[in-house]
């Protein structure tokens, strides 16, 4: 009896050393819960040119100043017009826009935000001396008044349909005072309302921003620290993110997107495009001053084989409305001189007195904006016709230069667009378009751009947009190509991204890195 009891407390005894062992394993093998990463890591392919944004027009640029500023109202990943800095509007005419400002914004400098700063900021956007790409957009402004620190007015001078979608652009984004007075301009500081502030900027490296504590939207941003990293090579950025030292990339390439596409260590996402890629003249310069020329480049070029070889077929061809703008665009092939026609090419070039042809530059960068791939296949294109085109390659900073005193007699562009067709259109087709670098004047032209963009009947506009489109490709100012898609590559722990048809990357702010 004795040695039973005894076996059975040295039993007992066992289990109780023994059982806090046990369950300690079983502890340390539970799964750990997601663990939400400090830093998001974004790789792009060229550096921003400047963050000034009344002044900027390179989507480099507009990447960050996507984070770093805030405007009135801002697009959804839908594309729809939402509050932003403004809470409401009313619009209580076709002439007078009243905007009520959310109360407690701060600029990173510490001052809060308020209604005097948006009289400033779209007062400087509207001055000639500024030289702002945004003027265009809301040169109908013909008063700005401060009714109360938290309300203004906008009076046009004639009806603006596209109002509300220009005052989305970044170029027209609301700032201080003191920091351009301060700084001469923005182009090397940051001092916006944005979810981020800058914290560092090592040029062709990388830009550090870290999160606004005062953003004005509540519980964002999510991430503490962005990182935008320079990789120039599209494959590298596409390694990057597979290897885990990126979390999201913008990539254009259409090979490594295909190549990304299969590979399941990543994600994808892939949207229809608002920019179009396009080949622009100057209008002023011999021989591309005769509409007689510019015709027959127009009918030498075939759109899909330049979206199969410079993009791999991802994008869709387009004429000179975006084709993702459905409700407006007419697609290139229903459109005068929009398929390729060799023989009526060469008449043309015969009549414009060069039956033998001529040779020409092409300016273009090897970055993906700059188009050197494009510039390839046009100019074997071209050779079809008795054309000889020579690439113009420049490094990215001479190309902006270049683009910026229209120094070129044709250049590979890659132009931002609009489901808005105002908003693309007269900017760059007006004989005062800020960012009419094709040097194009011509009085049909603005009639209708000016005709449309007062119009607030759908149906009308519809008409008059109808008619614009014809004509210009009639006048082929320059030549639309195609509207490339919205690509990026993500690491499978990127969670909350959203992607915007116009590049945008404003979503970052509701992403995370969660492993």
């Amino acid at each position: 009896m004795k040695k039973r009891n005894l076996f059975v407390v040295c039993t007992v005894l066992l289990a109780l050393s023994v059982g806090p062992l046990l369950a300690k394993g079983v502890e340390e093998q539970a799964p750990q819960a997601p663990q939400k990463a400090a830093t998001l890591t974004i790789g792009v392919s060229q550096e921003a040119v400047g963050l000034d944004p009344h002044i900027v027009t390179a989507f480099s640029s507009m990447r960050r100043i996507d984070l770093l500023y805030s405007r009135l109202v801002r697009l959804d990943e839908n594309m729809k017009v939402v509050p932003d800095l403004a809470e409401s509007w009313e619009i209580p005419n076709n002439l007078t826009y009243i905007f009520h400002l959310k109360k407690g914004v701060k600029f990173h400098n510490g001052r809060e935000m308020v209604a005097s700063d948006v009289k400033y900021s779209l007062e400087r956007v509207l001055d000639p001396a500024t030289a702002s790409p945004g003027r265009s957009y809301i040169s109908s402004i013909s008063k700005i008044d401060v009714l109360d620190d938290y309300t203004v007015k906008l009076t046009l001078s004639a009806p603006l349909a596209s109002l509300l979608d220009a005052l989305t652009s970044n170029n027209i984004s609301i700032v201080p005072k003191e920091a351009v007075e301060a700084n001469g301009n923005l182009q090397r500081v940051a001092v916006g309302t944005g979810p981020y502030m800058l914290k560092e900027w090592v040029v062709d490296n990388s830009m550090t921003l870290v999160k606004n504590p005062d953003y004005f939207e509540k519980g964002l941003p999510l991430t503490d620290t962005v990182i935008f990293r320079v990789i120039p090579e599209e494959a590298s950025l596409y390694a990057g993110v597979k290897s885990g030292n990126l979390d999201l990339a913008t990539i254009n390439d259409g090979a490594t997107i295909r190549q990304a596409s299969a590979d399941k260590s990543v994600v994808v996402m892939s949207k229809p495009g608002m920019n179009v890629r396009v080949f622009s003249f100057n209008n002023e310069k011999k021989p591309f001053d005769d509409v007689r020329v510019r015709q027959a480049v127009a009918l030498a070029l075939d759109r899909s084989e330049i979206l199969t070889m410079a993009e791999y077929g991802m994008g869709a061809a387009t004429g000179p409305i975006p084709i993702s703008a459905k409700e407006w665009a007419i697609p290139p092939d229903q459109l005068p001189f929009g398929k390729p026609d060799y023989a009526k090419a060469k008449q043309l070039l015969a009549e414009a007195g060069y039956p033998n042809g001529f040779s020409f530059d092409i300016v273009c960068s090897s970055t993906y904006e700059g188009g050197l791939a494009v510039a390839q296949v046009i100019q074997n294109e071209l050779k079809n016709i008795g054309l000889t085109a020579n690439l113009d390659v420049v490094e990215w900073g001479n190309y902006i230069d270049r683009w910026v005193k229209r120094d070129f007699s044709t250049m590979v562009e890659l132009r931002g667009g609009s489901s808005e067709p105002d908003r693309f259109l007269f900017r760059s087709l007006h004989s005062t378009g800020g960012v009419n670098n094709f040097m194009f004047k011509d009085a049909q032209t603005d009639k209708l751009l000016e005709l449309g963009r007062e119009q607030t009947v759908p149906a009308e506009r519809k008409a008059t947009y109808d008619e614009l489109q014809r004509v210009l490709s009639e006048k082929v100012p320059l030549v639309f190509l195609y509207s490339p898609n919205e690509n990026q590559v993500l690491s499978p722990y990127v969670k909350g991204f959203k992607q915007v048809g116009n590049g945008s990357l404003y979503y970052v702010t509701t992403a995370q890195v969660v492993k």
